[in-house]
């Protein structure tokens, strides 16, 4: 078998690509020949019935990295790299005349890769400094992710070559729409504005305005600026820090649609009936000016019935009627299914030194889901309007029947209610699921909605579904219940969304190469789907490492939160004080020994009955914070007694089918 090398210490796994297959655990000599993250081929040599698959490492297919960064070490008095990954260490070959001390991070460039007798060879190339100081957490995981982080001097001159503002001879050329009313909504914090709005009220319905950046004006197939837009896939957020696709010249500047300034655009303007569905579509190139820069907090006082300062009434009455159609489109595609997971989003408070002050959740506002709601309708405006030619699309493929079923026994053996027409097993021949599979899970999340559970089973439902991705070929959106889907509003940051844009306009003045991009965008497709995970793996390893470094000097004190998840090694504990979840390990809840019921999601002690469930309320102390880990060890001091579990289900086999007509 193929997979990705997941190396943890002196054990290894190798990431199965078959959901039905697990993965493979490696062990002995072969783990040395490949590092963490490489693409290997595997024999596997234990029994096909072994609740474990093990085998060994045959060859090294892709190395998946050409630098590391880890801690500088010393051994038997020889230089050597130990990766922040858990990975085997590299030995350093040549200092290059850099003095780094024991402990110091520090990077290197591979020279010779492993072998069965012999470790990987490097050249040390850059120390960034002792684990902890100012800016050396964020500058690691840059290294270790290798995120590109400074702009080629080209690539920043062919930026600034386009001067400050738009010439006048170049809007001219366009539909100008300097008299419609259309304005930005983004965060407080926001710089780039890429996307605005404008709404009138038809006779019969509505008139909606998703006006993005023109970037494909100013980012030509090929230049510079394409390149290195291309290799880096998309922006990268790490709380607080920016490593954006394009140099802040466009991204902050020519392609931000700041307000009372003249800005190229991509104009998609959707006529909508009274009952939510788009009746026409035109999509061109614009010249606007954005009327206001509103936050996400005005426009949600405006949608309360509030008046923000500096909102003239023609504005307001926009917004407010905004607020109608986004709450007929939502209601419309939750009617076909569309999944909603509404996970608490984290936003980290730091001080003027970087270091995190404070984790808080991130409320989930009216005006946030009135964005998301004309986002999605011009995204799949825009895919069923180029579906006759070649395009890129965002696809979310079915589930695995499998996967569905063994989600169907534990939402039973929890206790929920089970939707009649959620029946995997029913489906496992037709191969149908993906028809009545979306309404069926967002049945599921609306059901546990109050529960103490609803985070886990969120988590379980999303668990049970395959990744998106972009595809040249169109198997329709899963999760969004849509037959036709693409990334078409966010070009500044989204490598995709600029693809889309540049095929588009190819369109619309005639000269669409249809061969070129039939080749072209498979290798398109792949690649930013590839950079996509890893900018959301490094997205989510730094979140970890500031909630460490938050907590870390808070070591010894106590506090209160719930149980959000049960495993077979332990509780994980949601803190009320902060936003931020640790572990209390199983061999730390007492004399006892705790059997894991996977599918009720419990530990309970053999001997004394003691019952650990979600939603719990418990009292516990910060024993660790492990900035290496990027974990959280909490021991627990007192827990209230757990609800009664979920009594087993009285039948043997799922419900029966019941169809719905929609």
């Amino acid at each position: 078998m193929e997979g990705i090398l997941q190396h943890k210490g002196k054990i290894g796994f190798v990431l199965s690509e078959d959901p039905k297959a697990g993965d493979v655990l490696i062990q002995g000599p072969s783990l040395r020949l490949a590092m963490n993250g490489d693409r290997v081929r595997a024999r596997v040599a234990s029994a096909p019935g072994n609740l474990r698959r093990s085998g060994e490492i045959t060859h090294v297919l892709v190395h998946a990295h050409q630098t590391v960064v880890g801690a500088f070490q010393r051994i038997e008095n020889l230089p050597v790299l130990v990766p922040e990954d858990e990975g085997a260490f590299v030995h350093l070959v040549d200092l290059q005349s850099l003095v780094p001390h024991v402990g110091d991070i520090v990077t290197a460039r591979i020279t010779a890769w492993p072998t069965a007798k012999e470790a990987a060879k490097g050249i040390l190339i850059e120390v960034l400094g002792p684990r902890g100081a100012p800016g050396v957490d964020l500058q690691t995981l840059i290294r270790k992710h290798e995120l590109p982080d400074a702009f080629p001097p080209d690539v920043i001159q062919e930026a600034e070559a386009f001067g400050a503002n738009v010439p006048e001879d170049v809007w001219r050329e366009r539909e100008t729409l300097f008299d419609r009313r259309l304005f930005t909504i983004d965060g407080a914090d926001a710089k780039d504005f890429d996307d605005a709005v404008s709404l009138e009220v038809l006779p019969h319905g509505w008139r909606l305005g998703v006006h993005i950046a023109d970037v494909a004006h100013y980012v030509k197939d090929g230049s510079p600026l394409d390149r290195e837009a291309r290799r880096r896939g998309t922006s990268v957020y790490l709380s607080g820090t920016v490593l954006p696709m394009l140099p802040f010249p466009l991204s902050d500047n020519l392609c931000s649609l700041r307000p009372n300034v003249v800005r190229l655009a991509l104009s998609c303007v959707m006529e909508i009936d009274p009952e939510g569905r788009v009746t026409s579509v035109r999509i061109f190139e614009s010249a606007i000016r954005s009327a206001r820069r509103f936050t996400y907090d005005e426009v949600d006082v405006l949608l309360k019935g509030g008046m923000p300062p500096n909102v003239t009434p023609a504005i307001a009455a926009d917004v407010r009627e905004m607020g109608v159609l986004a709450k007929l489109l939502r209601a419309k595609r939750f009617g076909r299914g569309s999944l909603d997971f509404d996970f608490p989003e984290p936003e980290v408070v730091t001080g003027l030194d970087g270091k995190p002050l404070d984790i808080r959740r991130r409320g989930r506002l009216e005006s946030h889901r009135l964005v998301e709601d004309f986002m999605l309708a011009a995204n799949e405006a825009v895919a069923r309007h180029m579906k006759n030619h070649p395009f890129l699309y965002r696809i979310h493929e079915t589930p695995d029947p499998a996967k569905l079923e063994k989600l169907h026994k534990s939402l039973e053996l929890l206790g929920l209610k089970i939707p009649r027409h959620f029946d995997p097993a029913h489906h496992r021949h037709e191969r149908s699921i993906g028809s009545d599979g979306p309404s069926a899970l967002q049945a599921v999340i609306k059901a546990s909605e109050g529960t103490p559970a609803q985070a886990m089973i969120h988590l379980m439902v999303l668990r049970s579904l395959k990744q998106a991705a972009y595809s040249p070929v169109n198997k329709g959106h899963f999760g969004l219940a849509s037959a036709c889907y693409t990334h078409f509003t966010s070009p500044i940051r989204r490598y995709p969304d600029l693809i889309v844009h540049r095929i588009i306009k190819e369109r619309l003045h005639s000269h669409l190469r249809e061969a070129h991009w039939k080749k072209d965008l498979p290798a398109i497709a792949a690649h930013t789907s590839r950079r996509e995970r890893v900018a959301v793996e490094a997205e989510r390893e730094y979140l970890d490492l500031q909630k460490v470094r938050l907590m870390e000097s808070r070591v010894g004190e106590t506090f209160t939160g719930v149980i959000s998840s049960v495993t077979n090694f332990g509780i994980f504990v949601q803190l009320n004080e902060f936003f931020v979840e640790g572990l209390v390990h199983v061999t730390t809840l007492g004399q006892d020994y705790f059997v894991f019921d996977e599918a009720r999601m419990t530990l309970r002690g053999r001997r004394t009955g003691q019952t650990f469930s979600m939603g719990q309320k418990v009292n516990v102390r910060l024993a660790a914070a492990n900035a290496l880990k990027r974990q959280l060890d909490f021991q627990l001091l007192s827990a209230e007694r757990p609800r009664a579990p979920a009594p087993p289900p009285k039948h043997s086999h799922p419900r029966k089918h019941r169809s719905r007509r929609r």
